[in-house]
């Protein structure tokens, strides 16, 4: 009799529904794998459209990949550079994309190219009752009021469900707290949140959406996150993975910003949500 051939089912989609949110606060820093006596994957990516690499960048990768085989490291890492993909969405679903076919992995994390990145950056993928966690990292905002410029990208919506930047997070704050927007410059998404609609957002779930005269009205971010919601997924900030953001400026900028902060605390005012407001 010939014998029976079980052919392994694919993991390229868990069919496990999102977890219910008890406390986002509850189980932290526990490591579940998908599968039994399996190291959590870590797939790590960066979208790199000048073909360099941040030194940062090159050295997370070098110690992921010689911590990978020690018994004592909890994950098993793999690492990927999607180079010369224009623009900003494209090279996401890319990365996407090598993720789900050339991996089993149980996270995506990814970081854009002009990222420092932080020693502690995989424990985005610690975070047990969020689907999609963000790190912290400041973003420079030059078309918008002086004293807004300096931001960072954890996002709220209001009451006319438009974005702003939330303030910077005090520094007490050390557990990862629920948002409705996550920036996408330095972010890790579980494998589930890529199933087809409407379990997950589908394999390019990275798109702009433009007005009439066709300014930017929402960048892929704010897009990503708002199909994560409608699939009913948990979006996250972690406060203790803080990258730093290399940028290019004019340093007259800075220092209108720096007045601008200046007078406003004189004044006694304080920033307000409404001159935070995204720009898409």
């Amino acid at each position: 009799m010939a014998a029976v051939r079980h052919q392994k089912k694919s993991r390229s989609i868990s069919e496990t529904a999102p977890a219910p949110v008890i406390n986002i606060a509850a189980g932290r820093m526990r490591y579940d794998a998908l599968e039994p006596n399996r190291k959590v994957g870590i797939f790590a990516a960066v979208p790199n459209m000048s073909g360099q690499v941040n030194f940062t960048t090159a050295m997370q990768f070098a110690r992921a990949m010689a911590s990978t085989g020690l018994q004592e490291c909890p994950f098993r890492f793999g690492v990927h550079v999607e180079v010369g993909k224009r623009g900003p969405d494209y090279a996401r679903n890319c990365i996407v994309q090598a993720f789900l076919n050339e991996s089993d992995s149980d996270w995506l994390v990814m970081w854009d190219d002009d990222q420092v990145v932080p020693d502690n950056w995989w424990m985005l993928c610690t975070v047990r009752d969020a689907d999609v966690v963000s790190g912290l990292t400041p973003v420079w905002v030059a078309n918008m009021d002086p004293e807004t410029m300096l931001r960072v990208n954890n996002y709220g919506l209001d009451a006319q469900h438009r974005c702003f930047n939330l303030p910077m997070p005090d520094d007490k704050v050390t557990q990862p707290y629920r948002v409705p927007i996550v920036g996408t410059g330095c972010i890790a998404i579980r494998r589930r949140v890529f199933a087809p609609k409407p379990k997950g957002v589908g394999t390019a779930p990275f798109f702009f959406t433009h007005m009439p005269d066709r300014k930017v009205q929402a960048g892929e971010d704010i897009n990503f996150s708002v199909e994560c919601n409608r699939a009913g997924f948990v979006l996250a900030v972690h406060p203790q993975v803080r990258f730093g953001h290399m940028k290019q400026l004019e340093l007259w900028q800075v220092e209108q910003y720096y007045q601008a902060r200046k007078a406003m605390e004189l004044a006694g005012k304080q920033v307000t949500d409404e001159q935070r407001l995204s720009i898409g």
